[in-house]
């Protein structure tokens, strides 16, 4: 991993020489040097990281090549950042001064100070070099270039949107356990664990357990424990899930209001309450006494890595302890994911590799996660059989401790990795354990740090969106849907895999409560911090002067008493995610941060921004969503770097014109207004636009600008009504998610009728308070890649809805929110084929359609909000249950 690190820093360090020539015209020369030693230092980093495994001295050799290029990052950053202070002053002094004779600043003394550092960056250097002869650290040259071909980049694109439904081996022990928690003769609460080693699928179990279980429930709860926990975040995350109560609310809540709350929750009702991955005993002590037994056949569910954890729960409770998979189960696994999405793995394998396949599942010792992991990296690999043996010999298989397969095939499939991709993959180490994160906040940090490379033909996103989607190819993320956003997450073993290996390469380190109640230790070497932790930890940012990435996940530090931005001593900072933290000021002077190219304030309590943000020209990313603010600069619309700018709902943008934005790739949230006229030639780049407030003068305007938007990809607006531009031109063929609120009065109509039509690529479309007609419906059927629709509140006028024959070829899931009118919906046999989720909230409904019962793939259906009619129809022995006692999981909330 050092020479990823060392990569990282290289690159740093040229981007700056290109970035930043202004500043760095006068050490250009010392600058290039830097860059050329570091370069030539990295070559020997592969031959260093393989002796450091059983040499402390090169191990150390390693950490003072990582500390000599931090510190000639660190010295050139501040050059520039002293040539930029200097620079305004200058601009001040000739501004303000007209007769004063004083000369400007000197810059003779910065020089001197800068080469004095660099002689002894120099020294060290040679000194580090000297070592290395030492030790015999060879040269072993560069990393080849990987050409990835067209058919692995469609195999990851199909990996990317793909549901992971892989259970093998295991039906014995989910019959199980279902049988326990669906026993109707119990009705006093029972719980029943699940026991056993990281990696042998104890969640993936549950998690299928809870999914068919949870529709014979009233209430139905799943909350990931992990080893960092609050009581008072596990109860406010109970409820959540629970209730309708609201986050503020929430948070306003003592601990003991939340536990009666929740008492009072569950007593009217069975539930079904899942707590994963719980690592001590005292979360039962904690909940238990919460969990009322109105002897109504309530259920529990835990995993744990630990038979004393699980068995103090409750002594006399059934345990199941995972077993390893057979030979034949670990090969059926590894082929799964070696090949993914094939059927006829036979046609594509041969039976020599089909024979090196089962030597390496054999050896994998019936781990599940080590199967998936190592198929995954074999997915990327040629399909031959010299690439499969040669990773067979990889892995030195023999003195294997039991428990360390998983392990050692964890990080062989992390080597593996190309040095781009080791970066992003570390950066998980700074999410909380079973944490999810918005696929598009990740792509955005990534970019922010310097992560990605820019590739001919490709934007930034795109390329981040390949990195991840390699990523998810070689099982090493878990891609989920949150709502109507892509999510994604990591196996907590190779949680605790990234946060060591983040650890012991200087990469990031974690900061919050541990649990003896302190806090962990920092020194002034960090660069990136994640602070942790419900309560939040005590830290003096003086104690780290050398960060350039804070990251905040769900803390409450207390951010100085006057709950400002606490960080201006970090001059260098590059990437500020301040997501939910108590902070209402954002000071003038975070102008000064010069360096900074991400700034998350989402859901803070700032209500506005200071006109020093123009200062900062290295700005790509500001996300002020869910804040006070009701205001924008205007000084912001004229930062030349910005690619993404979220606002909070109400505020109008005030773009600025000349092509200043012409790197925007994402504006959301933002009301209409006068700049809608201006804009035109100004946001070419846009990938995803949000607009609401729209009025129907607006109409023309972006009837002119919204088609001369190429890369168009999301797109959503609100208002009274919304232009028809968007079916009456063919400008949005790239369009893939839409959402719409607001009246459309000339809809889109079938392709037979010749009418105006839908974007024809769309995957996702949101509707509400649109009005449409059967008419309307019939031209959504005809979409051939839509997967997922929501057809919210006011969005259908009709008392009957049709879907027809082979209408809906792609759709995976469909919401039917609040549709007042809807009293009768058919769906004729052959409609949906592919459908996975249904939700239905339609009180007018009288019926289920006769053709749920012709849908073999769903696989879960939610009725909530309904009438009692039609929830006792849905009902076992009601009228409506031979439509759909085929479905898995059934969920009837009234």
């Amino acid at each position: 991993m050092a020479d990823a690190v060392l990569g990282y820093v290289v690159q740093r360090v040229g981007d700056l020489l290109i970035d930043e020539a202004v500043f760095l015209y006068k050490v250009k020369d010392q600058v290039e040097w830097l860059k050329r030693e570091l370069r030539a230092m990295e070559c020997f980093l592969k031959d260093a990281d393989t002796k450091s495994k059983g040499d402390e001295s090169v191990k150390n050799w390693v950490r003072d090549v990582r500390e000599i290029a931090h510190q000639a990052e660190d010295l050139v950053e501040s050059y520039v950042l002293d040539a930029e202070r200097k620079r305004r002053r200058r601009k001040s002094f000739i501004l303000t001064t007209v007769c004063c004779r004083l000369p400007p600043p000197n810059d003779f003394i910065v020089l001197h100070k800068f080469g004095n550092e660099i002689e002894a960056i120099r020294a060290k250097i040679d000194e580090i070099n000297g070592r290395r002869s030492t030790y015999g650290i060879e040269n072993l040259g560069g990393e080849p270039r990987r050409q990835i071909d067209k058919t692995v980049r469609e195999r990851r694109r199909v990996v990317l949107h793909a549901p992971d439904t892989d259970l093998i081996g295991m039906d014995e022990e989910k019959d199980k356990i279902l049988g326990h928690l669906l026993d109707g003769s119990k009705k006093k609460r029972s719980m029943i664990s699940i026991v056993g080693m990281g990696g042998l699928g104890k969640t993936t179990l549950a998690k299928r357990v809870f999914n068919e279980a949870r529709a014979k429930f009233g209430h139905s709860v799943w909350i990931d424990v992990s080893q960092q926990y609050s009581p008072e975040s596990l109860l406010r995350d109970i409820l959540r899930k629970l209730t309708v109560t609201g986050v503020k609310e929430l948070e306003e809540m003592t601990r003991a209001q939340c536990e009666e709350k929740l008492y009072e929750t569950l007593e009217a009702e069975n539930y079904l309450f899942v707590m994963d991955d719980v690592w001590d005993t005292e979360v039962w002590k904690i909940l238990s006494r919460h969990l009322p037994d109105a002897q109504n056949g309530s259920r529990v569910l835990i995993t744990s890595r630990s038979v004393d954890v699980a068995r103090s729960a409750d002594p006399s409770a059934p345990l199941l302890e995972l077993r390893l998979l057979s030979e034949e189960e670990s090969g059926e696994l590894l082929s799964k994911k070696a090949f993914p999405n094939q059927e006829n793995i036979e046609a594509v394998c041969s039976e020599p590799m089909r024979d090196v396949g089962k030597e390496i599942a054999r050896n994998c010792g019936g781990l599940p996660l080590a199967l998936v992991v190592l198929g995954g990296l074999l997915s990327t690999k040629d399909p031959s059989l010299g690439a499969w043996r040669r990773l067979a010999e990889t892995l030195v298989w023999e003195n294997m401790e039991e428990g360390r397969v998983c392990l050692d095939i964890l990080a062989l499939s992390y080597e593996d990795l190309p040095r781009h991709l080791k970066c992003c993959f570390l950066y998980f180490s700074s999410l909380p354990k079973d944490f999810k994160i918005n696929v598009d906040k990740l792509i955005r940090l990534w970019i922010a740090e310097g992560f990605v490379e820019r590739r001919a033909g490709e934007t930034l996103e795109e390329t981040a969106e390949g990195y991840l989607g390699e990523l998810v190819q070689r099982c090493m993320v878990i891609l989920v849907r949150d709502d109507f956003w892509a999510k994604c997450r990591i196996h907590d073993l190779l949680h605790d895999f990234t946060c060591t290996e983040a650890k012991e390469v200087g990469f990031l380190v974690s900061h919050g409560i541990r649990d003896d109640g302190g806090a962990s230790q920092l020194d002034s070497s960090v660069r990136r911090l994640s602070l942790q932790g419900a309560k939040g930890s005590y830290w003096d940012s003086k104690s780290t002067p050398r960060l350039r990435t804070l990251l905040s996940f769900g803390t409450r530090h207390e951010f100085g008493t006057n709950r400002t931005f606490p960080f201006l001593c970090l001059k260098l900072l590059r990437v500020v995610d301040l997501e939910g933290a108590p902070i209402a000021e954002l000071p003038e002077q975070v102008g000064d941060l010069i360096h900074l190219r991400y700034l998350g304030l989402k859901d803070t309590e700032i209500d506005s921004l200071p006109s020093s943000l123009r200062k900062l020209r290295h700005l790509q990313c500001l996300n002020a969503e869910g804040t006070r603010i009701r205001t924008m600069p205007r000084v912001l619309w004229k930062i030349e770097a910005l690619r993404q700018v979220i606002v909070p709902d109400e505020v109008e943008a005030e773009v600025v014109e000349g092509g200043l934005l012409r790197n925007l790739q994402v504006l959301r949230d933002v009301r209409a207004g006068r700049w809608i006229d201006s804009c035109f030639g100004s946001l070419t780049s846009l990938r995803e636009l949000e607009i609401s407030w729209i009025k129907d003068y607006h109409h023309p305007a972006l009837s002119s600008w919204l088609p001369e938007l190429p890369r168009l990809k999301k797109l959503g607006l609100r208002g009274e009504s919304i232009p028809d531009c968007l079916w009456t031109s063919s400008s949005f063929s790239s369009l893939q998610v839409l959402t719409l609120g607001g009246e459309v009065r000339r809809p889109p109509q079938q392709s037979s009728s010749g009418g105006d039509q839908w974007p024809p690529n769309l995957t996702q479309l949101i509707l509400w308070k649109t009005s449409l007609g059967q008419d309307s419906i019939a031209a959504l059927e005809e979409l051939p890649e839509l997967k997922y629709l929501y057809l919210g509140p006011g969005s259908y006028k009709g008392n009957e809805m049709i879907c027809s024959r082979g209408g809906f070829p792609q759709l995976e899931s469909l919401v039917l929110d609040s549709l007042s009118p809807l009293e009768r919906w058919v769906a004729e046999a052959g409609a949906m084929p592919r459908l996975r989720s249904l939700f239905i909230s339609c009180k007018t409904l009288k019926m289920l359609p006769e053709g749920l019962q012709d849908m073999a793939a769903l696989k879960r259906l939610v009725l909530w909000g309904m009438s009692p009619e039609i929830c006792s129809r849905a009902e076992k022995e009601g009228e409506d249950w031979p439509k759909i006692q085929h479905i898995p999981s059934i969920t009837i909330l009234e």
